[in-house]
């Protein structure tokens, strides 16, 4: 693994007026970072996404959550895929308006 990427989990609790809070925790992960291919990226921008980067960890790490962090800079989880063959998962990334740090 050649990086480091924090994977955010969102919650929700009730506050005292019935309002849903959200709330964030992170998780630090080891990860390969690589490049979408340009299959990827056509078929992801037909379906109006932003693809920007692939992310390679063990299966272990991810139960399902929807932002990661990279170097400061949040992306949206748009696809997963875990070969059959592997203990890794690939998570594919979007530059997503709306996911800030």
């Amino acid at each position: 693994m050649d990086g480091v990427a924090t994977l955010i989990k969102e919650t929700y609790a009730q506050d005292e007026i019935g309002q849903m809070i959200p709330s964030e925790t992170g998780t630090e992960i080891y990860v390969e970072i690589g490049s979408v291919t340009r299959g990827e990226w056509a078929a992801a921008s037909r379906d109006g996404l932003n693809p920007a980067i692939v992310l390679r960890t063990q299966r272990v790490n991810y139960s399902g959550e929807r932002i990661v962090e990279i170097g400061g800079v949040r992306y949206g989880i748009y696809r997963t895929y875990a070969p059959p063959d592997s203990d890794d998962i690939e998570l594919y990334l979007e530059e997503k308006a709306g996911v800030t740090g």
